[in-house]
């Protein structure tokens, strides 16, 4: 069997042929099964993911679930379930799933979600070394992270001090640089490793379903709830439960996450009785938080509920030492999933990444690495192979620079390539920071220190 295959079981042909059409656009690499007996008698330790419906004839999801925690522990499981059996998707998560998905699915999402799964096996292994470190004092565990740049020591620091303390942990850092990898870090080192990690991420949803989504509802609650349904709260009961980019949570639903924080409980869409809870609550955001509390978008006590524990992950210019071994790492992974040999950096290629600031962070290099393992030859990668990396003269040629700049001083540069970035985004600091290549608090700063004015 080659490694790096998710198996996907489910007794009705129509949805194994739908999933392979999925499977087969996205270049995933997918086993079929009609029955879960076969598929578990099937399994071994290559197997990056288990995707179960869990209506079968035979072997049901919870029975394969069951096999897979005895025999399999490190390969995680994703259910599938009709939207009107949330309940029985809640149970198989108590069995050992990380996630559900619902019936009819959106393919980006599911896909999503199994990418993040098979990311759980391999944070199990590394789990596994760091748990011993937990207990162990920081200087060892700064000892056993040589590879990592001193910024990113400060958060493997963070990490193993907070994990084996149950509280609010807010991760904060710009798009790309990780944040989710790190929460399931987090997770992963805490004594509620062993239970679900359930992720949300805040925009994703219209607010309505996201209130649905999170807290659940009562049978009657709105049109089309025909049945009670548990939310992700319930679904992360013992666990973590990760709310991404959590500066996008409506305005009206703020105060029941404050409820679940000060007092551990929530009501259900539709209900009046009050749902005990029992997570362990991480965050992950981009944006300023002072902005969007003067603009009346967040709250400011929930705001202090969430950031009781704030670690910033710093963005990939500011640890290019890493860029080496990171690209390494991708590399490597990139060729698992090919099923090929891993391709390496040339010298010249390297110090041309180097020279570069990866607005995108991780996400964005990924991407790059990637294309470009699809256009180099003979196994290596050379300068002219990164193509969406820019050089020096081409992003000169695309700014049109006017002549006259110099002897012009830096801070009346600074401030007017500020204020124009600005005014062509309309304002938004997130995309503005992304085009000047600087993080988004630099752009807070600079607005104030130069008092620009929208």
């Amino acid at each position: 069997m080659a490694k790096g295959y998710t198996y996907f079981i489910d007794d009705d042909a129509t949805m194994r042929k739908l999933i392979e059409f999925h499977a087969k656009q996205r270049g995933a690499k997918f086993k079929v099964f009609d029955d879960g007996e076969t598929a578990m008698k099937a399994m071994n330790d290559d197997v990056e993911c288990v995707l179960t419906d869990l209506n079968m004839p035979g072997w049901d999801g919870v029975r394969c679930l069951k096999y897979l925690r005895d025999n399999f522990p490190n390969i995680p499981a994703v259910v599938l379930s009709g939207a009107n059996k949330i309940e029985e998707a809640v149970e198989a998560m108590k069995e050992g799933a990380v996630d559900y998905i619902t019936k009819p699915f959106d393919p980006d999402e599911l896909f999503a979600v199994l990418i993040k799964a098979a990311e759980i096996k391999r944070l199990k292994a590394e789990n596994r070394a760091l748990k011993d470190q937990i207990s162990t004092p920081v200087e060892q565990v700064e000892e056993d992270t040589t590879s990592y740049s001193p910024a990113m020591k400060r958060v493997v620091k963070m990490i193993s001090k907070v994990a084996g303390v149950d509280t609010t942990v807010l991760l904060t850092g710009e798009s790309g640089v990780g944040k989710s990898r790190y929460a399931r870090l987090l997770h992963a080192q805490s004594k509620r490793a062993q239970k679900p990690f359930v992720t949300v991420s805040c925009p994703a949803l219209p607010r309505d379903l996201l209130e649905s989504e999170l807290f659940g509802h009562k049978k009657g609650a709105f049109t089309g709830a025909t049945s009670d349904r548990a939310g992700k709260l319930e679904a992360a009961r013992g666990g973590t439960l990760f709310l991404d980019e959590i500066g996008e949570l409506p305005i009206d639903l703020q105060p029941k996450l404050l409820n679940v924080l000060q007092d551990g409980i929530y009501f259900p869409v539709g209900s009046e009785e009050p749902v005990e809870c029992d997570i362990r609550l991480i965050t992950a955001t981009n944006i300023d938080f002072e902005d969007e509390i003067r603009s009346g978008k967040f709250r400011e006590d929930l705001y202090y509920r969430l950031n009781v524990f704030p670690i910033e992950i710093p963005p990939l210019r500011d640890r290019k030492d890493e860029i080496k071994l990171i690209s390494g790492a991708l590399l490597k992974e990139i060729a698992k999933q090919r099923k090929e040999k891993a391709y390496v950096l040339s010298k010249e290629a390297l110090e041309f990444m180097l020279a570069y600031d990866w607005p995108g962070n991780i996400r964005q290099l990924r991407n790059e690495l990637e294309r470009a393992t699809i256009i180099a030859d003979g196994g290596k990668i050379m300068p002219d192979d990164l193509t969406g990396v820019p050089t020096i003269d081409e992003v000169a040629d695309d700014l049109n620079l006017p002549d006259g700049l110099g002897g012009v001083p830096l801070s009346i540069l600074e401030k007017e390539a500020i204020t124009q970035t600005l005014n062509m985004v309309d304002g938004n600091k997130s995309k503005a920071a992304r085009l000047l290549q600087i993080t988004e608090k630099s752009v807070y700063n600079k607005v104030k220190r130069y008092e620009i004015v929208l």
